[in-house]
């Protein structure tokens, strides 16, 4: 039986991330990485949503920066019923997802960290370790492993009893309509439930996306489609032993904007510092005091989920880029308190 250091399950943005800074820290380290994805399989995989990155979240992640760029973001628009537009400042980048993290694990590679093409079948508690079966035959004892498995984590299911707060299923569309290069855009209405609509960027084309059944592209010419189901909100406990929930994995995706791919990489170095360390624990503190974590983004969400659209053309009138329209529509709008109290926050942590 094959015995590892750490084992990474998932190459995603939070395992390709905590390959990373395993090897980037401690080249010596044994890593194994393993994910269920061929390449053609992982590329298309990779292409639905989680594009959107911002400039802050490379302050967070360095060395690593933003290769791979697509579009170069400045603005975010969020259109409301009524026909109320706000618009702010949003510096950051849509990225070409697959080829950025392709140059991620390269990297992990580079410094000798392992991947291999496996699924995992069955995951048990052994003494100080983890016992992992895959679906080959072949079984990995891990000392460490960090969880990166995604929606419907293997690993979750087996060793954790919760579940994630939301899980919400999402179709995109990549579509021959040229938009705004440097602008994204939100369409906010009762009928996407606290979530959104949201339309992008991607060079010649746009990708557009809502909750499954609620919308439709009538007259519009699709390229591609992607299905997937995202999990937010973050879970009570990431930890257990030696084993860290990271990303999809731990439902780390923000519940008001549902940005994922700052956080899960992020999660994936945090991690990855807390087993160079030898203290996992510490990796479940950092999450319960990290403002990504703030209960303000749940209760925002609850308050927009139960909304109706005439509510929803109230809220947009006290919402601006300007922190004194906030504050006014904080203290005059007491009703309406979770979503202004979210929406700063939500621009600075929320992708």
């Amino acid at each position: 039986m094959d015995e590892r250091d750490v084992v990474i399950v998932g190459a995603g943005p939070a395992g390709a991330s905590a390959g990373f800074f395993l090897k980037e820290e401690r080249p010596d380290i044994d890593v194994l990485m393993i994910d269920r994805l061929d390449e053609g399989k992982y590329s298309r995989y990779h292409r639905m949503c989680g594009e959107a990155i911002s400039r802050a979240a490379f302050k967070d992640l360095a060395p690593l920066g933003p290769t791979n760029v697509v579009n170069r973001i400045t603005r975010m628009r969020e259109e409301w019923p009524g026909g109320r537009v706000v618009e702010a400042k949003a510096v950051g980048y849509i990225l070409d997802r697959p080829a950025f993290l392709k140059g991620v694990l390269d990297r992990y590679r580079g410094r000798g960290g392992e991947l291999i093409h496996d699924a995992v079948e069955r995951v048990s508690s052994v003494g100080k370790g983890t016992l992992l079966t895959m679906t080959s035959g072949r079984s990995v004892l891990a000392r460490n492993l960090v969880a990166a498995d995604g929606a419907n984590s293997v690993i979750r299911r087996t060793l954790f009893t919760e579940a994630p707060p939301i899980m919400i299923w999402t179709e995109q569309h990549i579509v021959k309509r040229k938009v705004r290069e440097d602008t994204i855009t939100f369409l906010q209405a009762e009928r996407y439930k606290g979530f959104y609509r949201w339309e992008f960027p991607s060079g010649e084309n746009a990708r557009i996306g809502f909750p499954r059944g609620v919308d439709s592209l009538a007259g519009e010419e699709v390229l591609e489609t992607h299905r997937r189901p995202i999990p937010m909100g973050g879970l009570r406990t990431l930890v257990k032993g030696n084993v860290l929930l990271t990303g999809d994995a731990g439902a780390l995706t923000n519940p008001l904007t549902a940005g994922g791919i700052r956080v899960a990489m992020l999660s994936g170095r945090r991690a990855a510092e807390a087993v160079l360390w030898g203290d996992p624990s510490s990796y479940q503190r950092w999450w319960d005091r990290s403002p990504f974590s703030s209960g303000t983004f749940m209760r925002a969400f609850r308050k927009l989920e139960s909304m109706s659209d005439l509510e929803y053309e109230e809220a947009s009138r006290g919402l601006n880029a300007n922190p004194l329209s906030l504050a006014w529509g904080y203290l005059t709008r007491p009703h309406l308190r979770e979503i202004y109290g979210a929406y700063g926050p939500s621009g600075r942590y929320g992708w």
